[in-house]
């Protein structure tokens, strides 16, 4: 009896070690290529402060870069199997036959898309039908075009009404200030600009509306910050990508537990102001939770492209995702769960 226990013991101590031993990382060290900004790449600036890859058992070397729309370019030369991106960036790669996966979700960050009042628009603008009147800032084909025209459903505004100037943020916030335009369509920084130098008022964001008798939070753009991976890199090494996410759901729950700290690491990596960093963090909803909501903005994001003629073709937005290692990690965090193979 004692010999039969010393001997099940030790097969217990075995299968654990087995087990360890399969979930190891494949690799002591992968690049990820992120891009410089508070919402998209937060949670990798804190896990690579923090150690959290290390304690994972694998290094994480954050390849920086400035404008997410050089990734479809970059992607296609084959060197990247990691990194961070929303919709506008993985669409396109997908769409020119490329395999690339969202497999978690990071960030909501509709907030920081934002339509600003100037002071004339906020003397007459009444009601949203007034915004039929106005001249509008705005980078032609910018995602917060999305939040406008759902918002103009929703309220009974003629879109095509609306008069657009095609403008980049910076020369939109000149143009507020000056009265060239009435209102300005931006994003983060530039539209904290807008209410700060050019006395603009927000009227609405891609989550929520501040229009009297309106006010609350909408669906009016579905646009969120994930973690991307090369087919080639999940079929290869998910351990390593097990390991990868785990580091940073913990580091999501530092930055939704000790909002100062990390503020001081995304200020330093992203290298900006501390009290601009708070702001735009406060604006976002840092949550690796998979939800049909990111599924269906992915879509919004497919049509929405398609009609600007900067995708060939549509493609199926469920085929974009992978949610199986997610689940692996951690069940509770993938509510909508995709039926992707990896190519």
């Amino acid at each position: 009896m004692r010999q039969l226990t010393v001997v099940l013991a030790a097969l217990l101590v075995l299968g654990q070690a087995g087990g360890a031993l399969a979930q190891r990382p494949e690799l002591g060290e992968v690049d990820a290529w992120l891009v410089r900004d508070a919402q998209m790449s937060a949670q990798f600036a804190v896990a690579d402060a923090l150690g959290y890859f290390k304690e994972q058992g694998v290094k994480v070397s954050p390849r920086w870069y400035i404008a997410g729309t050089d990734l479809p370019s970059m992607w296609g030369a084959g060197n990247i199997h990691l990194g961070t991106a929303t919709a506008t960036m993985v669409v396109p790669i997908a769409a020119a036959g490329q395999a690339i996966y969202n497999i978690a979700p990071q960030s909501d960050i509709a907030g920081t898309q934002q339509v600003v009042l100037g002071k004339r628009a906020q003397e007459i603008v009444r009601s949203p039908k007034d915004l039929e009147k106005l001249k509008v800032g705005m980078p032609k084909g910018a995602s917060v075009t999305m939040a406008i025209q759902a918002m103009a459903k929703d309220t009974g505004v003629d879109f095509a009404k609306i008069q657009f100037v095609n403008l980049a943020p910076p020369d939109g916030v000149t143009a507020l200030a000056k009265g060239d335009i009435d209102a300005m369509a931006g994003w983060a920084p530039w539209v904290f600009n807008a209410v700060k130098s050019a006395g603009g008022k927000v009227y609405f964001t891609g989550n929520r509306s501040y229009i009297p008798g309106k006010e609350g939070q909408v669906d009016w753009l579905l646009v969120h910050a994930g973690v991307v991976a090369s087919g080639k890199m999940l079929k290869e090494n998910p351990n390593t990508l097990k390991a990868v996410l785990r580091a940073l759901a913990k580091a999501t729950t530092t930055i939704n537990t000790d909002r100062e700290a990390t503020v001081k690491i995304v200020a330093h990596e992203m290298k900006m102001d501390e009290g601009l960093a708070r702001d735009i963090m406060a604006l976002n909803v840092y949550s690796m939770e998979m939800t049909d909501k990111i599924y269906r903005g992915m879509g919004e994001f497919v049509d929405f492209l398609y009609s600007l003629k900067r995708i060939p073709q549509k493609i199926a937005p469920e085929g974009i995702f992978y949610t199986k290692l997610l689940k692996e990690v951690d069940p509770r965090l993938v509510r909508w769960e995709s039926p992707t193979e990896v190519k």
